[in-house]
Formats: structure tokens, sequence, C-alpha cells
């Protein structure tokens, strides 16, 4: 059988195996509920499939399966009887979920090939909002725009491509973008999500708390265990929260965003809970004791510390508990990393963060204002993290 969006032949026993692996791809890049069963399913179909073992491992790393090695085993095994296209994308989708940074020039060439292969894109893309630099924004869209013509239509796409042209600050065209992919497969949590983004930026909380408790009330029961559901609650809790209604977004936050509730993998889940209680920080002054389940994933994230966006929101969360001791740690553990540009930026957040808890506005402000608009595009996620940035600098502007 044929791979809907390459065109590309796929090395599969079972025709039946390769129709559920087209389904869970739809899932997957819908962040929509079943990807993982109907990728076993397959499997159980045909154990030699190798592109459905790959897209196996995506699911496990993205939600944080720990033997989620087997899958990416398999599928390398497999691979070695399949085509040479399968080859070359099991091997650049497990490099680009493995080893990130060193497989991304490999990835490039390979969608400069295989221009629709859009699982690997979306790989590739989600890293570079990631680790991609103060270029990110342009690079992103860039590299959607390159491939618009293998992929037209294709709503998993202009979800992406409208996501990429808001996050670049082409609202309009992401907005238009975005409505387009809704409308043809309305139950996607990654446009329904996209749209909340571009809504957060405009500062339409309003709009956006409509929006989406009006998507939840029709396709909640077929999210409830989507990817990305506890990240779409988020965005309804924090719109919530930015209209007053600071009460119910707690409420919310905490029935389906904090580590304990949520559906999401592990850094977003640290961005959710980060963000949430480092902004009713910001807004209230008031600590909040960090629970287990967040002391917990503080602990699974901290290797990661040295990335700006890890800092940035596990020194939050620090700092929403009032904990000087734990913001400390933070940048005891940053000063003996290697120093870099990375290291700098999550030093400058963490110290802000600290000086802040300390009642030191002038002195946090001071450190805020060394980061540069590059520097925080840098900080990795999106607009809402830069964002966040600016209350911190607002909050500590009130404190002098």
């Amino acid at each position: 059988m044929i791979e809907v969006r390459t065109g590309n032949k796929l090395t599969s026993a079972s025709s039946e195996a390769v129709s559920l692996y087209q389904e869970a791809v739809d899932l997957i890049l819908g962040s929509e509920s079943g990807a993982a069963e109907t990728l076993d399913h397959a499997l159980a179909l045909d154990g030699e499939f190798a592109l459905a073992a790959a897209a196996r491992y995506y699911v496990a790393q993205d939600v944080g399966e720990p033997d989620g090695h087997v899958h990416s085993e398999r599928a390398q095994r497999a691979a070695a009887n399949a085509t040479a296209w399968e080859r070359e994308h099991v091997d650049v989708l497990i490099g680009l979920i493995d080893a990130p940074v060193d497989t991304q020039a490999r990835a490039e060439a390979y969608v400069r090939t295989t221009p629709a292969d859009l699982l690997v894109i979306s790989q590739l893309t989600g890293n570079m909002f990631f680790y991609g630099g103060p270029t990110k924004l342009e690079s992103v869209l860039g590299l959607f725009e390159s491939v618009e013509a293998a992929l037209g239509e294709d709503w998993a796409f202009l979800a992406r491509l409208g996501f990429a042209a808001s996050e670049a600050g082409q609202r309009a065209r992401g907005r238009e973008l975005l409505e387009r992919a809704l409308e043809i497969r309305p139950q996607s949590l990654y446009t329904i999500h996209g749209l909340a983004h571009m809504l957060h930026d405009d500062g339409a909380a309003e709009e956006s708390a409509g929006l989406l408790l009006n998507w939840l009330e029709t396709h909640e029961s077929s999210a409830r265990m989507g990817q990305m559901y506890g990240h779409v609650q988020w965005h309804l809790a924090l719109s919530e929260w930015q209209i007053g209604d600071r009460d119910a977004a707690m409420r919310r936050y905490l029935a389906y965003c904090a580590p304990g509730t949520t559906t999401c993998g592990p850094i977003l889940t640290l961005a959710d809970c980060g963000g949430f209680l480092l902004r009713e920080y910001l807004h209230s002054g008031q600590t909040r004791a960090l629970d287990d389940t967040v002391l917990a994933h503080v602990e699974r994230v901290w290797p990661m510390l040295g990335h700006p966006f890890i800092a940035l929101h596990v020194a939050g969360l620090y700092a929403s508990a009032g904990d000087l001791a734990g913001l400390e740690r933070c940048a005891s553990a940053l000063a003996k990393t290697p120093s870099g540009p990375n290291r700098d930026v999550s030093l400058a957040l963490v110290s802000a963060l600290g000086e802040l808890v300390a009642g030191d506005g002038k002195r946090a402000s001071q450190t805020l204002a060394t980061l540069s608009r590059g520097a925080r595009i840098g900080i990795g996620g999106s607009n809402v993290e830069r964002i966040l940035v600016d209350l911190v600098e607002t909050r500590a502007a009130a404190l002098y």
C-alpha cells in the first residue's frame, strides 16, 4: 500500500496494519486519543512494520513511557528489510527524538527530498521551536512554507503552518489557516490549541474561553486521553484566570493540568505547571507550597535544567513557593555547567526570580534587562514563555 501523504510504498504484510498506521499518524498529528492503541493493533498484525514501530516510539517518548526504547529497537530492526526511504524515515525520526541537535541537518536534507513526510517535519519543527535560538520563528515558518506545494490543504499541515505564522507575528494569516484546519478536522486538539495560543497572544481571553468551552462541550469525550488534552484545559484555565475567575481557573488547573492529573508529556507538563503557578504568584504575591507531585516532576526534568525553557519553569515553581533554597539550588547547578549562551540565559532567569522573591525588584529588573530580544526568543517554546518573562519584569518593576 501507499503512504497517503508522501505517495511512497509501505513495506507491510498486512493491508489492515497499513490502514491502522495511517489512522494513527492522523491521531498523532492531531494530538488526539488512541494513537498508541491503534499502533499496537497494527504491530500485532505485522510485527515487522518499521514505520508503525517508529511512530509507536514517537508516541512513547512524547508521553514519557519508561520502556519506550523497545519500540525504537523494533523499528530499527524491521527497517533493515524495508525500502530505502523507510529506513531513512525511521533513522531520521528516531534521531530527531534521541539526538535532536545532531540530527537537524540530516532531517532538513531528508525533508528536501521527501517534503510531504509530515510526521518528520512535525518533530523537526517542534525541536526547532525548542532549540532553534533567536532565529527560530523565521526558520520554522520558512521550513513549513518550503513544503507547502507538497502538502497543500492537508489539515495537519495547515494547522502547523498557521501556528508558525501566528508565532512569527502574522496573526491574521495564522488564524485563517488554523480555522481552515479546524473546519477539515474539528476534533484536532493540536489545532484548537493553536487557536488558543493565537488568542492568548492577542489578549483575547474572553474569546478564547468561549471558543475552548464550546469545543470541549463537543469533543471532550473523544479528546480526554489525547496527548494535548491537559494543555488545552490549561489554556482554558489561563483564560479564566485572565478574565478574573481565579478560583475556577485554579480548580481547572488542579483537575486537568497539574503533574498528577494531566495527559501531557514531561516538558509540556512542566510548562503548564510552572507557567500557571508562577503567574498566580506574580499576581497575588502569595506563595503556595509545592506538593509532592510537583517536586517529583522537578526531579524528572532536572537533568535538562541547562536549557532556558526548563530553567524558567523550574525556577518559576520554586519562586511560586517562595523557596529561595530551591532557587539557589538551581543557580548552583547551572554554575557548574559549561559556559555558553544557554547557561547564561538560564542563570539570568533563575537569578532574576531569586532576586524577585527576595524583594529586590530593582536588581531583578536589571538582571532581566541583560536579556536581548533574541535571547528571549531563544528561551524556547512559544510566545507564551516570552510573555511570562514580561510578567516577571512587570512584577519586579512594581517592587521599586
